[in-house]
Formats: C-alpha cells, sequence, structure tokens
C-alpha cells in the first residue's frame, strides 16, 4: 500500500494531469509525490500546482471547472458541480470566430456542417449525463452564435445573401440543422 492511499489520498489522473485528493496534504505527501515523479523522470509543474480546499474554493481540471455549489432549492444542502471553465468557453469561441472570418463565402449548409463539427465536439466532451452541469454554458454558446451568425450574414449584405436581415442562426438551425447547443444532448439533439 502507498503513502498516499496510506494517508486517505486519492489520486485522479489523465495523462500527464492529475488531482490529488485528501483531508489533509502535508509537506511529507508532497515531498513523496516529487520523489515518485523524480524517478520517472518528471518534475512537478510549480506554476500549475496549487492546494485548494475544494469545499470554499472552485479550481479546474480538464477543461471544467470544479466547485462545491449550494442548491438552489435547499440552501442546506450542496453539491459537486462540475461545468466547462471559462477559458474553454473562450476556446469554443475563438474556433467559431476563427472559422467565420476564414469562410466568408461559404453557404449556409457547408458553414452549419463544419461549425457543427466544432460544436458537437465541444459539448459532447462536456456534456457527461449524470456528472456535469453544463446548462449555463450551452446558453452562453447559443448566445454567442446568434450573435456571431447574425454579425456574418449581415456583413454579406453587399453580396445578395438570402440570410441578410435575417435572424440567421435561426434560419441555419431550422433550414440547415446548425447545432443549438441549448436543445443538444451528448447523445445527439433533444425533441
Amino acid at each position: 500500500m502507498s503513502m498516499f492511499s496510506q494517508n486517505g489520498i486519492k489520486i485522479v489522473r489523465y495523462a500527464d494531469d492529475f488531482v490529488m485528493m485528501g483531508k489533509q496534504i502535508g509537506t511529507q505527501i508532497k515531498d513523496q509525490l516529487k520523489s515518485l515523479l523524480s524517478r520517472m523522470g518528471l518534475c512537478l509543474n510549480e506554476e500549475k500546482t496549487r492546494t485548494v480546499e475544494a469545499k470554499r474554493e472552485s479550481f479546474d481540471f480538464l477543461g471544467f471547472t470544479i466547485r462545491y455549489d449550494k442548491d438552489l432549492r435547499d440552501s442546506n444542502k450542496r453539491y459537486w458541480n462540475i461545468i466547462p471553465s471559462r477559458k474553454s468557453e473562450q476556446k469554443i469561441r475563438d474556433k467559431i470566430k476563427t472559422y467565420l472570418d476564414a469562410h466568408g463565402h461559404h453557404t449556409g449548409q457547408q458553414v452549419s456542417e463544419d461549425l457543427n463539427k466544432l460544436l458537437r465536439g465541444w459539448l459532447n466532451y462536456f456534456d457527461i449525463k449524470g456528472v456535469s452541469y453544463p446548462a449555463v454554458s450551452k446558453r452562453r454558446l447559443r448566445h454567442y452564435l446568434q450573435e456571431k451568425m447574425n454579425r456574418y450574414y449581415n456583413r454579406k449584405s453587399q453580396r445578395k445573401c438570402r440570410l441578410y436581415g435575417q435572424k440567421a442562426f435561426e434560419a441555419l438551425v431550422e433550414k440547415y440543422g446548425l447545432i443549438d447547443p441549448t436543445k443538444y444532448t451528448s447523445g445527439g439533439v433533444r425533441l
């Protein structure tokens, strides 16, 4: 049995990222971790490493923000809330913007197909049934898409674009199957 498990410490890891969880992680445990990593030819990234009391302070791991929140209906209850991090939300918005900036000449069908690839990947990663709660992030992403698509097609007015002056996002969802993030579940679109 390792020193970690003897001290009630659990480790959750993915590739080279990990979180150590325990009631108390003292210097002896940290030294043991550094020694273990050293034997594997690795070292702890001190800039990314921090100790948090997770029930009082949120932390990010693998693109998610993990925090201990009060229940909206019962203030005496609390639960672990796992949501897409703000940085992850910004990354998908940046990808959408980059795509639209580079593909001003594509048809509504092509734009919808290409954006769906980005959206589906992001949504499938962050929408884990029974684990994560991405509803607020989905609403923010939908709002971003509405604004971006309206600006994108209004910019094309001089090219006689059919979506000029319309609610472009809604039209793309209805006519070309663009994913509406608020109606998407990891199994597909909700009916």
